[in-house]
């Protein structure tokens, strides 16, 4: 590895320590929308996609749920993997993968065949993000971190609105087939601008430390993956059965729903992570919740264009803020060599509320013979969510003077980036 280009790329110095806008980060950035417009593309489409082909409601929550389990196995094995491949390698792999199971998804039209296809696709997408997060927040200065995590999950975010506006135009446009090429020329896309970034090793353990156990959720972020659980539940609720459910009472608005939303997130962006960053996650996160259960409340009674832009934006300002909020304040708590197991339990706690939220909600619907059902449920989640945080993080761990980040600047590394290098810093903790 070129040590001198990796450190100028990934960690080049300003005036006031390191930066954050480096070449590399928005680099990440760019993977990032890649990665996860594969995967929010599909979301409501999919969906259709399947009930097009026969497929009942709780059968097409089934069929999701592979996504999930097939995403925690890799996110499990990630800390493990790191030490043993170089995690750009994994990258690749991952994205290669990912974009033939999307190609395959067209051919699939049989129950079994389309779980295998969900499955393969949660392999490839639950490697690639995981490793991904953990190298983007290894380049981020510590006392930047909501920033970091909030402009890399702008990227994230904004597929969320983006996403699903652009798969239901696709398939109304040009159909599945164009939809799936797409898709899979995301991942690919992707896969070609790994190969231009130079390489950069995550952090290994201590030597007197043991390696990364397989686990499922880290007790090192145990609280933030409750939360993430809770955020993937709604998110569920909205991005699964959306669709189906403006299908269902002729309300041909969905795309108008997630572009609205782009909004609410462009303005969280813009300010949650430099306001988490000088004052503490509460400042943002409690806000957002509470927009999140607002919205979740207003969707089963949409009228008009005017209550959608509002509910819309409501839905955006709290997904723009919750999700990158939630990884800084767990990266925040740890050490770096110890952020990919917490980015792998996030992200399992996560998909494991997509999948638990879209199965159970499927039952729901199957049984109500409605899928305005699903917003209820979700509307139940949001209120459990925000006593959750309100009583974790306000009575149980009230705010102190300490919780507020301290803005000192991190120096860039002056040494080849090595894990033997970077094993010096393993053991301090992010400001």
């Amino acid at each position: 590895m070129d040590s001198d280009r990796a450190k100028q790329f990934y960690y080049a110095e300003g005036k006031s320590g390191r930066k954050l806008w480096t070449a590399g980060f928005v680099a990440f950035i760019f993977l990032n929308v890649f990665i996860f417009l594969g995967f929010d593309v599909l979301l409501p489409t999919l969906t259709v996609f399947l009930e097009d082909h026969g497929h009942s409601r709780d059968a097409i929550g089934r069929i999701f749920s592979f996504f999930t389990v097939a995403a925690i196995i890799m996110r499990m094995l990630a800390p493990r993997l790191v030490l043993a491949f170089k995690p750009f390698v994994l990258v690749r792999v991952g994205l290669f993968i990912a974009g033939l199971a999307v190609i395959y998804y067209f051919f699939a039209r049989t129950a079994p065949t389309a779980s295998v296809a969900r499955f393969f696709h949660g392999f490839g997408f639950g490697i690639t993000s995981t490793v991904l997060t953990a190298l983007a927040a290894q380049t981020v200065p510590g006392n930047k971190m909501a920033q970091g995590m909030g402009f890399l999950g702008l990227g994230t975010i904004l597929t969320l609105a983006v996403g699903p506006s652009l798969g239901i135009w696709l398939k109304d446009t040009f159909g599945y087939l164009v939809m799936f090429l797409v898709v899979c020329g995301f991942y690919f896309c992707g896969l070609l601008m790994t190969l231009r970034m130079p390489d950069i090793e995550l952090p290994a353990p201590p030597p007197d430390k043991p390696k990364p156990k397989l686990v499922f959720l880290s007790r090192l972020a145990l609280a933030p993956s409750i939360m993430m659980f809770m955020v993937g539940i709604s998110i569920a609720a909205v991005t699964i059965y959306m669709a189906l459910y403006f299908k269902e009472i002729d309300f041909n608005y969905t795309g108008h729903f997630f572009g609205f939303a782009t909004i609410g997130i462009l303005v969280s962006r813009l300010a949650a992570g430099q306001i988490q960053d000088r004052f503490g996650h509460r400042t943002v996160i409690l806000p957002a919740v509470i927009f999140m259960t607002v919205a979740m409340a207003m969707i089963p009674y949409l009228t008009g264009t005017t209550h959608l832009l509002v509910t819309a934006v409501f839905w955006g300002l709290s997904t723009g803020t919750l999700f990158p909020s939630v990884q800084a304040l767990a990266f925040n708590d740890v050490s770096p060599h110890q952020r990919t197991s917490v980015a792998s339990s996030l992200f399992n706690a996560f998909d494991i509320g997509i999948g638990f939220g879209s199965i159970v909600l499927g039952y729901v619907c199957q049984y109500f013979e409605t899928y305005r059902v699903a917003f209820f449920g979700g509307l139940i989640n949001c209120l459990a969510f925000l006593f959750f945080y309100f009583f974790y993080y306000f009575v149980l761990h009230p705010p102190t003077p300490r919780d507020i980040p301290k803005p000192a600047p991190e120096p860039a590394p002056t040494e080849p980036l090595t894990n033997g290098n970077l094993l010096k810093k393993a053991d301090k903790k992010p400001l």
